[in-house]
């Protein structure tokens, strides 16, 4: 499972996660990928020293650590087949599975977005599901975030050349190995939505799908919670298309003239009638000049400490 940040990855992972057949840990965001680029360093797992060496290592990821369950290498190791990154893969969500005591393991990386020919090479048979959001949605949720795109134009840009990479291979695995998901679909159909979900990876729909806030204490530690302040809450379709009284003309009309051809492929409204007037314009000078964060950046280096939207509400939750 993957998309595009802030698209309601964390959100589908948990939902799929509390199928009672289904194990699926906390994102590892990237370190199956980064370990990949690595493997010259374990000898190319040529022997099971090697392997073992690479297990150890990858145990004393953070990532890994945020699990819920806590896996020993012995436990790994049991579980490796063959000496091949797929299998060193595999063997950690096959024990974390075990853990859970079901009997099949997904995995959600957002960096799958970007490697996804990767994930295809270790495990062929493999089903993705991909899920967008309107990316208006997903502009306005990285303007509450301290990392990210750094503002409405370059979000547009990003949104739209990932998708079409992805969709593009999408094409190329065929609806039996690839399914593209909805967000608001989810959200507001969820029922119908997830049985169709579920038809595609081969499992039996279950409605404790839905009760995937329960989870939230178990899976998500205390301080990340504030990535996501909604998960412990029932499905909000507040959270579908906010974009329509939050998010002013000028961002939308520089988002909708970067993206709209993509947001007319996936079936969002487009309002083609709106021209770019003078403000609209100015901002996007504006945007241009402060891609990839510099004016983020600038400030941090004037001694400005930049605190997220996100993060502010957190804290004035917890107090």
């Amino acid at each position: 499972m993957f998309g595009f940040e802030r698209s309601g990855t964390t959100l589908l992972s948990m939902i799929m996660g509390a199928h009672p057949q289904l194990a699926i840990p906390l994102t590892v965001t990237g370190l199956w990928f980064t370990y990949y680029s690595r493997l010259n360093h374990y000898n190319e797992l040529k022997t099971v020293a090697d392997v073992e060496r690479l297990v150890t290592d990858m145990l004393q990821e953070e990532r890994i650590k945020l699990w819920d369950e806590k896996l020993s290498c012995k436990e790994v190791m049991a579980e490796v087949e063959s000496n091949s990154y797929a299998a060193v893969v595999e063997s950690f969500h096959k024990v974390y599975a075990a853990h859970k005591g079901k009997p099949h393991w997904g995995n959600l990386d957002i960096a799958t977005l970007g490697s996804m020919e990767k994930a295809h090479k270790w495990f062929p048979d493999a089903r993705f599901i991909h899920i967008v959001r309107d990316g208006r949605d997903v502009s306005l949720s990285h303007e509450t975030m301290p990392y990210g795109a750094s503002n409405t134009l370059e979000c547009a840009q990003k949104w739209r050349e990932r998708l079409f990479t992805n969709f593009k291979m999408g094409e190329i695995l065929g609806p039996d190995r690839y399914f593209l998901l909805r967000y608001e679909d989810m959200v507001l159909e969820p029922q119908a939505t997830l049985q169709r979900v579920c038809e595609f990876i081969g499992l039996a729909y279950s409605e404790d799908m839905l009760k995937y806030a329960d989870m939230v204490d178990e899976k998500v530690p205390e301080d990340k919670k504030w990535l996501w302040p909604a998960l412990d809450k029932p499905l909000q379709s507040s959270k579908c298309f906010s974009w329509k009284s939050k998010m002013d003309l000028k961002r939308r009309v520089v988002f909708e003239d970067e993206a709209g051809a993509m947001l007319s492929r996936l079936g969002y409204e487009v309002d083609t009638s709106q021209s770019k007037n003078l403000m609209a314009h100015l901002y996007e000078l504006w945007c241009f000049l402060g891609r990839g964060g510099r004016f983020r950046r600038f400030k941090k280096r004037l001694g400005f400490a930049h605190t997220s939207k996100l993060e502010k509400e957190w804290s004035a939750k917890k107090k």
